[in-house]
């Protein structure tokens, strides 16, 4: 069975294994906000700041997503985690990129 790259990741030193989860008593997100005091952020929040991302951004924050981490995850790790980080990124965007040429032209095939 082929091993899941990301998961391969996190059992190195890369990645760290930054899974999210809530318990009964609330999410990861409002134990944080109650530890530093600041108050969470609602959906609505969350959708603005996404909406005033560049299109950059965005694609950046959602591959950190797919990794399972943020800007601030990436920011407080060392240098070398970081490369490989960025690194990472940059074959996720290769991949992509890859993903649509193969469907346009796939499609550019279906019409002519």
């Amino acid at each position: 069975m082929a091993t899941d790259p990301i998961s391969a990741l996190r059992n190195t030193s890369i990645i760290p294994n930054t899974t999210k989860t809530s318990g009964a008593k609330g999410s990861f997100a409002d134990a944080l906000s109650q530890a530093t005091g600041a108050a969470p952020k609602t959906a609505a929040q969350e959708l603005e700041d996404y909406v005033k991302m560049t299109p950059e951004q965005r694609m950046r924050a959602d591959l950190l997503k797919k990794l399972g981490l943020t800007e601030d995850d990436v920011a407080g790790m060392s240098p070398e985690e970081r490369k490989g980080v960025e690194a990472k990124l940059r074959e996720l965007v290769q991949q992509q990129m890859e993903e649509a040429s193969a469907k346009q032209t796939t499609r550019i095939d279906t019409v002519a």
